[in-house]
């Protein structure tokens, strides 16, 4: 399978790890769902590139 869609998949599961954690925190922007988020952040721009970079 395509890395270009594995990365997309795992933005997800990262920002939905983040979002489990800003609730666990009580919605306060807490070091790890700051990490969490950033991870989601890098993957998601990643994912764009190889999308946006794809030859047809």
């Amino acid at each position: 399978m395509a890395a270009k869609y594995i990365l997309p998949l795992l933005a997800l599961v990262f920002l939905g790890a983040a979002l489990f954690r800003l609730e666990r925190d009580g919605y306060t922007l807490a070091p790890a769902s700051r990490t969490w988020l950033a991870v989601a952040a890098i993957f998601g721009l990643v994912s764009a590139w190889l999308w946006w970079s794809a030859e047809p």
